[in-house]
């Protein structure tokens, strides 16, 4: 498949990434994950995947760098990560680093939606400056 067709995965919680998975294999696309550092560098090298999905709360701490080396590969690239809504610093960092940061109730609710678009190579612009104080979990 090419490198416009993948959507990188950073996400270590292995329930919630081999549903995100499964949902990005059916809309035509190929989910590649990318838990650290190294495997986004490594990935990188075929090309800049059309989009990436980053949990914010990867062991090792590794999404802001994560985050930061995706959004440099390709500015204006698709960035969606997500975290809790208790821990606006880490929303906040993520979206200083280039991604359009959810709190994972948000997240899951527009999943489909977001999905869609990427497919399409369209990403709303009102999720690029979501409200910081959404408070759903």
């Amino acid at each position: 498949m090419s490198a416009s067709r993948r959507v990188f995965v950073a996400c270590d919680d292995m329930f919630f990434r081999v549903n995100l998975e499964a949902r990005i294999r059916s809309a035509g696309l190929e989910p590649v994950g990318v838990e650290r550092l190294d495997a986004v560098n490594e990935a990188l090298q075929a090309g800049p995947p059309r989009a990436a999905f980053v949990d914010l709360h990867l062991r090792g701490q590794q999404a802001i760098p994560i985050i930061e080396r995706l959004a440099g590969a390709k500015p204006g690239m698709p960035i969606i990560s997500f975290g809790s809504h208790v821990d606006q610093d880490l929303l906040d960092a993520a979206r200083r680093a280039g991604a359009v940061a959810l709190p994972r109730s948000r997240f899951d609710r527009e999943f489909a939606t977001l999905l869609g678009k990427i497919s399409v190579g369209v990403l709303s612009p009102s999720l690029q400056s979501p409200p910081s104080s959404e408070t759903n979990e």
